[in-house]
């Protein structure tokens, strides 16, 4: 659920109601695809619970999602399909954002625009330090996968529990 946190952290209250009027639950079933590699993809998904397999199109797994990441960011910020596949492992719950009302809120909120990529910027780098990690200590036992999972970058900390707090809300609304 960590990874949420670097979004909630950066947004505001005002950010968190927009997200709840703005953002439509679905429900997605096991093995049902919610994002399909080289399908143009038109919303970002919060993941309030479940579990996704991010897999490439010839089945190779790449990672797997739980409750409280996000989906679809980087076609959303490439303006380009997604490159895998995203397959519920079970029941799952999303909220879906529209690009089209993302892009609106950014031209009606110039500050939203800015706390979004700031804190898709602080996600993505979580991503992609989690993977350099992983594959640095694969070989290793300097770290578990535990351990290396549990690190937090300091710029999170101090964002936490606001966020958390915003977190549950979002799921006491969709719930």
């Amino acid at each position: 659920m960590r990874k949420v946190l670097h979004i909630l952290g950066d947004f505001n209250d005002q950010d968190i109601e927009w997200l709840i009027d703005s953002g439509i639950k679905k429900t997605i079933q096991p093995n049902e695809i919610l994002i399909e590699a080289n399908v143009q993809l038109h919303e970002i998904y919060f993941v309030l619970g479940g579990r996704f397999n991010i897999d490439l199109p010839d089945g190779t797994l790449l990672a797997k999602i739980k409750s409280g990441e996000i989906l679809g960011e980087m076609s959303f910020i490439e303006e380009e399909p997604p490159m895998v596949n995203a397959k519920a492992t079970e029941p799952a719950i999303v909220i879906s954002i529209s690009h089209e009302a993302l892009t609106y809120r950014f031209k009606e909120s110039p500050g939203f625009e800015g706390r979004f990529y700031k804190a898709m910027s602080l996600f993505l780098s979580s991503r992609l330090r989690g993977t350099a990690a992983k594959i640095s200590y694969e070989n290793t036992e300097i770290k578990t996968k535990r351990e290396f999972e549990q690190d937090i970058d300091n710029a999170t900390l101090s964002r936490i529990q606001i966020a958390g707090e915003r977190f549950n809300r979002l799921l006491n609304h969709f719930s």
